[in-house]
């Protein structure tokens, strides 16, 4: 019985560490490594890789679900304030969310094809995303169709990579954002929808 147990607890630590290599290769801009890769980084033998994970599939698999459980996604936003301060606040959030976990999104985005369970995970994102922040702003569902897919894709991972890619600091891709935004809700109450 104590053989098994140690078994056990030797092959939980092996899982542990090969995951805890993998998060750290997608940290670090790996987004597709080898078998070999996750065995050199985490200091585990890669039969043992493979004897603890069937394939790479099943790796990244519980990867994501260990990175998730561990990091489940939050936006909270006091709905008693002014419209034009929650979608500062949603804003603010949301960058926060990116910046940190940027490398991990995109690690998603760029093996979605190959795993559905990320395409999946990014989806899921996308709703959990936009539910929030309707949920911090209700009058967004007063907009005409077009306005509520604007804001949504202005407020996204994928906007907010553009800017950031393009060289603009924090505070300013926080600024486009607002701004756009506000502009679609100026140009929507004029119509008496908000």
């Amino acid at each position: 019985m104590n053989k098994l147990d140690g078994r056990n607890l030797r092959s939980t630590k092996s899982q542990k560490l090969i995951i805890d290599a993998v998060i750290k290769l997608f940290q670090s801009g790996n987004f597709n490594p080898t078998a070999q890769e996750v065995s050199d980084e985490s200091g585990i033998g890669i039969r043992t890789v493979f004897r603890q994970f069937d394939d790479m599939e099943n790796l990244i698999n519980a990867v994501d679900q260990e990175y998730h459980q561990k990091r489940p996604l939050m936006i909270k936003v006091d709905p008693n304030l002014t419209i034009k301060t929650r979608l500062k606040q949603i804003i603010e959030t949301r960058n926060n969310i990116y910046s940190k976990e940027s490398n991990i999104m995109m690690m998603t985005i760029f093996m979605s094809w190959k795993y559905k369970f990320l395409l999946k995970r990014y989806r899921n994102w996308q709703k959990f995303f936009r539910d929030e922040t309707e949920k911090a702003i209700p009058e967004l569902k007063k907009l005409d169709k077009q306005s509520q897919e604007l804001i949504d894709a202005i407020l996204s991972f994928a906007f907010w990579t553009r800017l950031n890619g393009q060289g603009m600091k924090k505070s300013e891709i926080k600024k486009a954002m607002y701004d756009q935004c506000l502009t679609i809700l100026i140009n929507n109450n004029k119509k008496g929808e908000i």
